[in-house]
């Protein structure tokens, strides 16, 4: 609890419900592992077994070893419309005066984003400590949802930039409550099952470029991007993206501003 700048440790029942699912699944994150003999960090097993419905694949995933290589292409696109939206985006919360922290890569304890940013400047009488934003940045048109809630466990809202379709969307944590909490019971329950010794091998898309010596794994497929369809005729579509990603960034703060307490209750509301 923090009452006019000063904490004080909440009792167990002002913990809110989020906290304690995720404290029981750092838990149970840390006897698999444990059990299994290697290291995997937290964000590392969220996002496996939010990916991966068969649990064999689940397994050889949290293993240390080599990941699947990076395309080049892909990478070089993604950082330049990040570091154009970083700076669009200092440039404009200068000009609007706003006072926030902007980190790029910010390792958090559920994953890290393209770009963080935490308002501060909420005044005395405000019973909250910040407003967090993670602006996620797609070259192409995917749509990355289970990324996106494993981000709303760390922040209070995400921006996607959607580069390839021009697009942004705002996305709180109040809005996907509901499939937050569905989540995290089912990566609570899959630990759960995993720590008991369950290997099913569940075959599906996934079994592309999956490592396991399995008849159902299949050899990634290498894709040559068609550099007219992919890039030519989505460079008009990126300007776009940046500038409605900086607008949906901007109003989001201009609404914190105004009514803070409201505002950050409506986005953050506990997950029950």
């Amino acid at each position: 609890m923090v009452i006019w700048g000063m904490q004080f440790s909440p009792s167990e029942s002002e913990v809110p419900e989020l906290d304690r699912a995720l404290d029981e699944l750092k838990r149970l994150a840390k006897e698999l592992t444990g059990r299994l003999g290697f290291r995997a960090s937290f964000s590392r097993v969220l996002a496996v077994l939010s990916d991966y419905p068969c649990m064999a694949r689940c397994l050889i995933e949290l293993k240390p070893g080599p990941r699947e290589p990076v395309d080049q292409y892909y990478l070089e696109r993604h950082e330049f419309v990040r570091k154009l939206l970083l700076d669009a985006l200092r440039l404009r919360l200068l000009e609007e005066g706003f006072k926030v922290s902007l980190k790029a890569e910010n390792r958090d304890e559920c994953g890290k984003g393209d770009i963080d940013l935490e308002y501060t400047h909420l005044g005395v009488t405000v019973s909250v400590n910040s407003f967090r934003i993670r602006v996620e940045v797609k070259g192409g048109v995917r749509f990355p949802i289970a990324q996106l809630l494993r981000y709303l466990l760390d922040v209070d809202a995400v921006v996607l930039c959607l580069a390839g379709r021009g697009e942004a969307v705002t996305l709180t944590r109040n809005d996907a409550k509901q499939l937050i909490e569905l989540l995290l019971r089912t990566i609570t329950a899959k630990l759960k099952l995993l720590i008991e010794g369950d290997e099913a091998r569940i075959p599906g898309p996934w079994c592309h470029g999956c490592p396991l010596e399995c008849q159902y794994a299949k050899p990634l497929t290498n894709h040559r991007p068609d550099l007219d369809c992919e890039f030519v005729a989505t460079l008009k579509n990126w300007r776009r993206a940046i500038e409605q990603t900086v607008e949906h960034v901007i109003d989001l703060l201009k609404r914190v501003k105004k009514a803070p307490e409201a505002y950050i209750s409506s986005c953050s509301d506990e997950v029950n």
